[in-house]
């Protein structure tokens, strides 16, 4: 058998990261969750078997600490870490925008330079990025449309970097997706949402993890620099 490879999945405590965690340890995975709730990161690591850890993404000393904790040779890396915003240009101040893009896009680069001297040749990362990206944001706003859009540059520009270690790097951009992040918004916005998928629902936390899990594969290892839709069909590109 095998040794079981260990995967590092960032901002793992709830939503889409959870529902990764979760899905990779069921299928044998070694994991380590890193959360900035590190009681919800304790928590769920005990119940599958894994490794917690507590980190800001948003703060570069706390991501190198983290890291730093970490043991070599690390197979995958998973950034799901991230926060919804819906404000529009004109209540949008700077503060606010500063806020969005360290977590959402800078947090990434951190996360991603941190792991790359622990990564393994053949090693996975995959990146978070959003509808919001293409679409410039149906429900959410500028900040949070502008971060994943850097997210989905970022992904492909580090693809190409590390492609000579046989790292593969690649970006799963959700549509709207069932999890704590999206419950804030109100339930007409939702409903109204729904309405122009083509598979008129919301997306499930585990549709979005299955997507990352072929992407930490194998199978997947001829696949680098790619975005993946997991939207329902609301848009085809």
């Amino acid at each position: 058998m095998s040794p079981a490879r260990m995967i590092a999945v960032v901002g793992g405590a709830s939503g889409i990261g959870a529902s990764t965690a979760r899905t990779l340890a069921a299928a044998g995975d070694s994991l380590i969750i890193l959360d900035r709730d590190g009681e919800a990161a304790a928590a769920l690591a005990a119940a599958i078997g894994a490794r917690a850890l507590t980190l800001d993404v948003a703060d570069a000393d706390s991501v190198a600490r983290a890291f730093a904790a970490l043991e070599a040779p690390l197979y995958g890396l998973v950034v799901s870490s991230g926060v919804v915003d819906t404000g529009k240009l004109a209540s949008l101040d700077v503060a606010r925008w500063n806020e969005i893009l360290a977590v959402n896009l800078t947090g990434v680069f951190l996360c991603c330079r941190a792991a790359s001297p622990l990564l393994a040749e053949g090693g996975r990362i995959v990146t978070l990025g959003s509808l919001a990206a293409r679409t410039g944001g149906v429900i959410t706003g500028a900040a949070y449309a502008a971060s994943k859009a850097g997210v989905e540059a970022l992904t492909k520009s580090m693809a190409q970097e590390l492609a000579p270690r046989s790292i593969t790097v690649n970006c799963v951009s959700p549509g709207a997706i069932d999890t704590p992040m999206t419950a804030r918004h109100p339930a007409e916005q939702k409903a109204r949402y729904d309405a122009i998928v083509p598979l008129r629902r919301h997306g499930r936390a585990e549709e979005v993890a299955a997507a990352i899990r072929f992407l930490l594969s194998e199978e997947a290892s001829y696949l680098t620099g790619a975005v993946i839709p997991v939207n329902g069909g609301v848009r085809m590109d």
